[in-house]
């Protein structure tokens, strides 16, 4: 079997050789999912139909049209699960994650509808759409794609606006500002022969069931090769739709500012993917966050596998293993944050938080990053400093989604303004098993000096 996916294997490394840029693992947005059940992993468990709407205005039918769009949509959606069911062969677990393959073998199954229901959405210029409502009763689609410069026009600044995914509404969107998409693999215009090359592998792709991995592979290095030759950026049509059905199937943006990695699923360590919004191809991390997705929805809690990136990692119920603690960091501007788990954050779910965060008394916005227990009526007009955190933050439901990780044990805060410091005030809080505050005591400091000391339980 392994010698079966060689050439792919070599392929991938070369592809991941070429992007040095390192993002945050592929974990499942928690952010934004009110109900997992929404999204599309639900559907592919059961191999329902997943229904869809397009809708080109005519800037977007400049560089391609509804059928063009609708295949390069589907190669998006066929792409993430033979990028996942390739990768679980080439890991030799095939018999373990039988499941998700049973799930990634069979071929979507996609509707299109010629009709679907934009009431839901704002109002917007209708009549540059592809296919404006009729004003009768029509279905509301599983999943609504705009590719658009004027119906979601009333958004501030929707020229400068990047593509994005969207549970909003009632029903799932994505929406694609017209403008931004610089590139089509398709058209033959901008790529020649390269654009039919793209175009007759697609066709070939499509038509392919998912069961058949020899000749999914052999196609899919092709496909790869031939992208690779096109020498496209992130705004092409085909990343876009790749990314954004990233967030369809319930996966998050990985950038460094998001803060979503609190271990609910995933791995500590940042990897590249397609998710980070620099990655252009889909990765074996990529392909870890497909099938912890479909292990969620199959509510297999206690599936344990093998990193598809085969770097040493283990997930058990999604989250990663660990046999020796692991930090994390984050960098936002002047702050900082890092998060170490242990190898029982699995089980109890506690890791400990540090953090230091910029603030300042010059704006309102400032105000809202500094502790509210702290006394702002001692702090000197238009001064900058840092405060501080250091403790242990708790996830309440380490297996399912956490409401949010709440504060355990002893937490201390201390925010230094001005050098010297010119003031000082120190926050030591004790908090119960379930986050809920017990006591405080807070010490005020004036050019260093020792000034009050405050003392509440609860």
């Amino acid at each position: 079997m392994l010698k079966k996916y060689i050439s792919f294997v070599f392929f991938t490394l070369f592809m991941l050789s070429i992007s040095p840029v390192q993002a945050r693992p592929t974990n499942p947005d928690f952010a934004y999912r009110d109900s997992p059940d929404a999204y599309l992993a639900h559907k592919l468990i059961n191999n329902e139909t997943i229904t869809y709407c397009i809708y080109l205005s005519k800037t977007a039918r400049e560089f391609t049209n509804p059928q063009d769009f609708e295949d390069t949509l589907k190669l998006a959606i066929k792409s993430w699960m033979i990028n996942a069911s390739q990768r679980i062969y080439l890991s030799r677990q095939a018999q373990e994650l039988a499941p998700i393959l049973n799930v990634l073998d069979k071929d979507p199954n996609l509707q299109l509808l010629p009709e679907c229901s934009v009431s839901q959405y704002v109002n917007g210029d209708v009549n540059d759409l592809e296919f404006p409502p009729s004003g009768k009763q029509v279905p509301v689609a599983d999943l609504s794609i705009f590719l658009e410069d004027k119906f979601f026009a009333n958004m501030n600044n929707m020229e400068e606006m990047n593509p994005f995914f969207s549970h909003e509404y009632s029903s799932p969107h994505i929406v694609i500002p017209a403008k931004y998409v610089n590139l089509n693999p398709a058209d033959e215009s901008v790529f020649g022969e390269k654009a039919k090359q793209f175009v007759s592998l697609r066709k070939q792709l499509l038509q392919t069931p998912n069961h058949d991995t020899k000749q999914i592979n052999r196609l899919w290095i092709q496909m790869l090769n031939t992208l690779y030759s096109l020498g496209l950026n992130q705004d092409n049509l085909l990343f876009i739709l790749q990314h954004e059905l990233g967030h369809a199937f319930g996966l998050a943006d990985q950038r460094d500012s998001v803060d979503n990695l609190d271990l609910a699923l995933g791995t500590v360590q940042a990897r590249p993917c397609i998710m980070d919004n620099v990655h252009m191809y889909l990765t074996c991390d990529d392909a870890d966050g497909m099938v912890i997705l479909l292990q969620e929805a199959l509510k297999l809690k206690q599936l344990r596998f093998k990193s598809l990136c085969q770097d040493g990692i283990s997930f058990s119920g999604g989250i990663e293993e660990l046999s020796s603690p692991k930090t994390r960091r984050f960098n936002s501007g002047l702050s900082t944050m890092s998060r170490t788990y242990y190898p029982q954050t699995t089980t109890d779910g506690v890791y400990l938080l540090e953090e230091r965060k910029y603030v300042s008394t010059y704006t309102e916005y400032s105000f809202t990053r500094i502790h509210n227990v702290f006394d702002f009526s001692f702090m000197p007009k238009e001064l900058e400093g840092f405060q501080f955190r250091h403790g242990y933050m708790k996830m309440l439901d380490v297996n399912n989604h956490p409401s949010n990780p709440v504060p355990v044990g002893e937490h201390l805060y201390e925010i230094i303004l001005g050098s010297g410091p010119v003031h000082k005030q120190i926050l030591r809080e004790k908090y119960d098993d379930n986050g809920q505050l017990l006591s405080y005591t807070l010490e005020i400091y004036d050019n260093d000096v020792l000034k009050e000391t405050r003392t509440k339980t609860f």
